[in-house]
Parts: C-alpha cells; structure tokens; sequence
C-alpha cells in the first residue's frame, strides 16, 4: 500500500512539475497584452467678432487643426458672447484636406440626432448657442480640418474641435 502511495506521488509531483515549472524555464515566453494609450488634442480655430471666418490661428499650427490617424473629432461651433448684437445668424462649414495644400467642403458633418444624418452646414440663428458635430474618421481619412464661419449682419462666433488618437 505504502509502495502505491508513493508512486501516486511521485507521479503527482511529476505531472505538476512539468504543468506548472517546466513552463517557467522553457524557451516560451508569454506575452501579455499592453494597453494603448490615448491622446486627447483641442484646436481653436478662430473667435471672430462681428465678422466672418476661415481658420485663423489661436493655438499653433497655421489655422488647421492635424486629425491624420484620430479615432475621432468633434466640432463645437458657437454664436454669441460679448458684443450683444445677436440677431443675425452664423453659418459654419468645415474644410478638409488631404495634403494640407488642396481644401474640399466636408459634407457629412454629424448632428446629435437618430437619423445620424450628414450634413454640410450648421446655422445658428439670432441665438447664443453652441451646436455640436462629429466627423466619422473612421470611414473618411483626412490629413486636416479647418472651419470657416460665414456672418449675416452681427454676431460673435467661434469654433474648436477636439480629437482623440
């Protein structure tokens, strides 16, 4: 009995060793997954008064804002502020390129509603207000953006985009 014993531990202790320690010293190596980090980058393109708009610079980089790789953007486009005129409207488009030389309007900016529907300009009108938009980057790669606000009759506007990568 004791000899059945003894061989059911050793064949015990075998199998655990080559289970669980022989791994540990083998050629093998176990990769764990790591993690990506994501950055967040915000872009204000301009803060106009009174006055229309294409791009000027507020932060850095000669008024377009580098979305090349981003996970996805989105645009705050807003009306109103200081002057107190605000009976007039703003019309706000975006421009894309592909090579930071040649510009197209963008025509699939996305609105906060079900249909998810794209347009391509946002008007706000005689209102203190701020309408927000998506780009869908993940369908359209553009190497940048810039925005461009159009004024009837008075108004202060601006326009920033955030983007994660």
């Amino acid at each position: 009995m004791k000899a059945i014993i003894y061989a059911l531990t050793i064949a015990f202790l075998g199998i655990f060793a080559y289970m669980f320690v022989a791994p540990l010293f083998s050629a093998t190596t176990l990769k764990l997954p790591t993690q990506t980090a994501y950055t967040y980058q915000n872009f204000s393109f301009f803060s106009a008064t009174t006055t229309s708009a294409t791009s000027t610079t507020l932060t850095d980089g000669g008024g377009y804002f580098q979305i090349a790789g981003a996970k996805h953007v989105t645009f705050y486009m807003s009306r109103g502020g200081s002057t107190g005129a605000n009976t007039g409207r703003s019309r706000f488009e975006v421009e894309v390129t592909p090579d930071g030389t040649n510009w197209y309007d963008y025509y699939k900016l996305i609105q906060n509603d079900a249909a998810q529907t794209g347009t391509t300009t946002v008007t706000i009108s005689a209102a203190t207000s701020t309408t927000i938009t998506t780009m869908d980057v993940l369908k359209d790669t553009f190497y940048a953006v810039r925005c461009i606000v159009v004024e009837t009759t008075d108004g202060d506007h601006t326009c920033t985009a955030t983007a994660d990568f």
